[in-house]
């Protein structure tokens, strides 16, 4: 979705940084968004605190409440295909096999073969 968003708005982002968890990934608050992103994923809530922080200070609490909802988004729309058994069709399999190789996606523990 990233992807395809960032295209739209005019400023393609490098979806390789997010996979990287470092720089901005050519969008507004990148690199913050990319902190927060990673540290909402982790389990530290000390670095949670500090990079949602750092997030208000840049781009507001709006916005940081935005970007929370996004990600609580995709991790319900995970789980819930994933409890449906539901699959990709095959028809874009070479182009989300690309993709999941750009971000490191096989390389997560939860990763299915």
């Amino acid at each position: 979705m990233l992807s395809w968003s960032s295209t739209e708005s005019g400023s393609p982002a490098d979806i390789s940084v997010i996979a990287d968890g470092e720089g901005d990934a050519g969008v507004p608050h990148g690199a913050e968004l990319v902190a927060f992103t990673e540290a909402v994923a982790g389990v530290d809530d000390a670095v949670l605190v500090v990079a949602r922080a750092a997030l208000v200070a840049c781009a507001g609490e709006t916005f940081m409440i935005d970007a929370a909802a996004v990600v609580a988004n995709f991790e319900m729309m995970t789980r819930v295909a994933d409890g449906t058994g539901a699959r990709f069709a095959e028809a874009g399999a070479a182009q989300r096999a690309a993709m999941a190789d750009k971000l490191h996606i096989n390389d997560f523990t939860s990763a299915r073969k």
